[in-house]
């Protein structure tokens, strides 16, 4: 025995020495039971600590506190600002039951959103509509149910995101295929539809709105604007038909809605190339415009003007106010690239979060460190890189959701089945876990080492820019317009390189150099 527990020992301190987790980790939580534990969302609380949602099909085990309703539960966690469990609730019925948003209410308390199939058992309070529901839950701030509501009609529903309104109630994001039946005040138009619901602050239907084609339209995202609206974004298969005003450019395309206060459609645009685009994420940006951001296999055609990369690239498109597009970045490496959550930092910078499993190709520094790993990206305010960085473990690792706090600082939130490995610094606990990473507010090894040593000039410059890298081996330098156009790509050099940017017109632009894992952009005027 004594043998074992020493090889045990040992084997211990040989993977800490191997896998020395990533520098710009502060800390991480691998929080999860014997079974399949997925986190989904994650919000930031007024003490400084965080709300964590998702679902789980655990008993009691490892972290999970509470047993298995039956199926897949919801599974909220509320933890301190260092990442220890302060409280959590296990919330179903005897079916599948899985959250996909939470945000905090207006009295301090949390609104939950996710679908269920569950009759009454467990948690749920009213039997299923169909075959499955969209289900809400009100929760106060020491996670106890306020109020529930099961709300859809015949066929399939589903909560995509809730966020709350001016008025103190919450507006759903859904899809749906139902026709008119139980809570649903129209027909579908054709497959799966956008389904917003206005509800009050006891949860009862305001409003409903059914938008959509002919085919399948499904929400995934909605934020509130600065004129007292929504946006939604969702992908499309739909032509011209219903509230559809543009066809389809390939197989799947983002749909961007803009509604009014009332969830009346103001505008709308179908951006998309030849494959499937389908977009995770909108927000609001500090101009007034908007930030959409999923995935891409589409090439140059339609909206899109970079080539994939791979299979599937990052897929970030900036919009104005009226939804016309400002600029767009394709980001990927030679594999697949799934982003699904963003958040614009304080200096205008956003941060695109999502997984990876590609090599260190294309726009992607570091190869994956498993299977699928973390990969966050930092883009300025015209969607050039500035930084990146891979996290993950052996196996795989999916980010969900990023969360920005006052610092700067962010909480990533996703799922893993890796053990001590790369960056985890903890086993699985069974397959799945929740996997939350407090990370700086720098993405790279050293963010400012390789800018110190890069001088551009002359600046402005006429016919040619000499670029110097104080004996520093420059792996690939690429220029961007002010709008985020890569307009020249030069392979890498060692210390010095002239380059010709005579054909270049008029104006500001990017100059952006990797070494490594290092990243640096500085800015130069063309005269």
């Amino acid at each position: 025995m004594k043998l074992k527990n020493y090889v045990t020992f040992v084997l211990v301190l040989i993977a800490a020495t191997l896998y020395a987790q990533d520098p710009n980790i502060i800390w991480q939580r691998t929080i999860g039971g014997e079974s399949i534990d997925i986190g989904s969302v994650v919000e930031s609380t007024p003490d400084g600590g965080f709300i964590i949602g998702g679902f789980s099909t655990s008993g009691i085990s490892g972290e999970k506190s509470e047993d298995s309703r039956g199926g897949n539960d919801y599974w909220v966690i509320k933890i301190d600002l260092m990442g220890e469990i302060e409280w959590q609730r296990t919330i179903g019925g005897s079916m599948g039951d899985f959250l996909h948003s939470i945000t905090l209410s207006t009295d301090g308390g949390y609104i939950l959103g996710g679908y269920s199939s569950s009759d009454i058992s467990g948690e749920k309070s009213e039997n299923s509509l169909g075959g499955i529901d969209c289900w809400v839950i009100k929760l106060d701030s020491s996670g106890n149910i306020q109020w529930q509501n099961t709300i859809g009609g015949s066929n399939t529903e589903t909560i995509t995101k809730i966020i709350t309104t001016n008025d103190g109630g919450y507006l759903l994001n859904c899809l749906s295929n139902s026709n008119m039946s139980v809570d649903k005040s129209e027909n579908s138009l054709g497959g799966y539809d956008y389904w917003v619901i206005k509800l009050d602050y006891l949860g009862n239907i305001v409003w409903d709105n059914t938008i959509g084609g002919n085919n399948d339209d499904r929400a995934s995202s909605i934020v509130k604007t600065n004129d007292n609206g929504f946006i939604i974004c969702g992908s499309s298969k739909s032509n011209i038909s219903g509230d559809k005003t543009e066809d389809t450019n390939g197989l799947t395309d983002y749909w961007i809605v803009k509604l009014n206060s009332s969830g009346n459609i103001q505008w709308q645009n179908t951006i998309g190339g030849n494959s499937n685009d389908n977009p995770h994420n909108i927000i609001e940006t500090n101009d007034g415009g908007f930030l959409v951001g999923g995935h891409s296999g589409s090439d140059i055609s339609g909206d899109k003007i970079e080539n994939s990369q791979g299979l599937d690239d990052f897929w970030v498109i900036k919009l104005d106010n009226s939804g016309n597009i400002q600029w767009q970045n394709t980001i990927g490496g030679n594999k697949t690239d799934i982003s699904y959550s963003m958040v614009q930092k304080n200096n205008g910078n956003f941060i695109i979060g999502g997984y990876s499993d590609s090599d260190n190709t294309g726009d992607k520094i570091e190869a994956n460190i498993g299977a699928n790993d973390y990969w966050i990206v930092e883009l300025n305010n015209s969607g050039v890189i500035l930084n990146q960085n891979t996290l993950g473990g052996i196996d795989d690792e999916i980010l969900t959701s990023i969360n920005l706090n006052s610092n700067g600082e962010l909480l990533l939130a996703g799922a893993s089945n890796s053990n001590i490995s790369g960056d985890k610094t903890e086993s699985s606990r069974g397959r799945e876990d929740y996997w939350i990473v407090k990370h700086s507010a720098n993405l790279g090894l050293d963010e400012n080492a390789l800018y110190s040593t890069i001088n551009i000039y002359p600046n402005p410059a006429k016919n040619s820019l000499q670029l110097n890298a104080d004996n520093q081996q420059i792996d690939q330098v690429k220029i961007f317009s002010v709008k985020g156009d890569l307009v020249q790509q030069i392979e890498g050099f060692e210390t010095s390189k002239t380059i010709d940017v005579s054909p270049l017109a008029s104006g500001i632009y990017y100059v952006q150099f990797t070494a490594g894992r290092q990243i640096a952009t500085k800015k130069f005027i063309k005269q």
